[in-house]
């Protein structure tokens, strides 16, 4: 569950590890956009203006590693006023309640 911006702190990195490494082991990996980290997701970020890794190109490499579910909860995504067509890669919107559904039957749940 991702619920700040990947772009500016060595969580992003720390994330997309385990993400990758979870999938690399035939983990299925559900990644779960909330609050601010919904704003990962948009398209044309510029990190490097500020010295920081971009990591637009790994999101668009997620199925490369079997991870096909992306997940953003949907309250979050209309309070900020971004749409679906906004984010770099496909998205499922899933409203608050059925997350919370989701969250309880997952095997493991890690937060960044």
């Amino acid at each position: 569950m991702v619920d700040k911006p990947l772009h500016g702190n060595i969580r992003t990195q720390e994330f997309i590890d385990i993400a990758l490494m979870a999938a690399a082991f035939e983990q299925h990996v559900i990644l779960v956009f909330e609050a601010d980290g919904v704003y990962a997701l948009l398209k044309q970020q510029t990190p490097e203006v500020i010295g920081l890794k971009n990591v637009s190109p790994i999101l668009k490499a997620l199925e490369l590693y079997d991870i096909n579910d992306v997940w953003v909860e949907e309250e979050s995504m209309l309070m900020r006023g971004v749409q679906p067509e906004a984010f770099e890669i496909g998205v499922k919107v899933i409203p608050r309640q059925n997350l919370t559904q989701q969250m309880l039957m997952a095997d493991q749940v890690f937060s960044f």
